[in-house]
């Protein structure tokens, strides 16, 4: 499948042909594992805004981490970098930016699912 402008802008597109040379002839796996992500990110982000809120920076750290990994995987290159900012913030004890990061990671994951729901439609 060929990427839109818009997909590609948020999509690493060889991630999504590594994904689908790991099934079967007629398997589609990345859209098994798009599936997963889908589900996956919002719960994550629910927990993330939580931590955010009660200013728990060992929280924001993990869920920041975990995030940016399963973004990578994914090859969601538009959310990585936000998960990564907010990761290295809380590394560094410092929640002052995580606000709007989360707004962006909001507003980055919203392209992303669009992105993923056209790519295996």
């Amino acid at each position: 499948m060929i990427l839109t402008a818009t997909e590609s802008a948020v999509l690493d597109p060889s991630v999504m042909v590594a994904i689908r040379s790991l099934g079967e002839p007629g398997e589609d796996v990345f859209a098994e594992v798009a599936a997963l992500f889908l589900a996956d990110v919002p719960i994550h982000l629910k927990a993330l805004g939580a931590a955010i809120a009660a200013k728990n920076i060992d929280a924001v750290y993990q869920i920041a981490h975990r995030l940016r990994g399963s973004s990578l995987e994914m090859g969601a290159i538009g959310m990585a970098p936000v998960c990564a900012a907010l990761e290295q913030g809380a590394r560094a004890g410092s929640l002052q930016q995580a606000e709007a990061q989360f707004e962006r990671l909001d507003r980055e994951f919203v392209a992303t699912r669009r992105a993923l729901e056209q790519a295996i439609a």
